[in-house]
């Protein structure tokens, strides 16, 4: 059985963006283009310029990326992903 041990006190200021990040956070379910890396959207109403996005799951092996082609703006964060239909939930923070 694995333990996880505290990491100790952290920066406030760390602690604050993590916080706003949580707070601001959202999940999206889609299932990436038909042709692998083609950008696509997730659109996820904060308000502001999200600071990033994990994948929570998927259906198969890919490699979901910030894409180059569209900057991130306050309403959408542009992605690809290295296989084609691949069924993901992402959070977007």
């Amino acid at each position: 059985m694995k333990r996880f041990v505290d990491a100790g006190g952290y920066n406030s200021q760390i602690d604050e963006v993590v916080d706003n990040a949580l707070d601001k956070r959202q999940f999206a379910e889609l299932t990436t283009p038909g042709s692998a890396n083609t950008e696509y959207w997730i659109e996820h109403g904060a308000g502001t310029v999200a600071i990033g996005f994990i994948v929570i799951s998927q259906d198969k092996p890919a490699i979901t990326y910030r894409s180059t082609v569209t900057p991130w703006d306050n309403d959408k964060i542009y992605l690809m992903t290295d296989t084609a239909d691949v069924a993901v939930k992402i959070m977007v923070f």
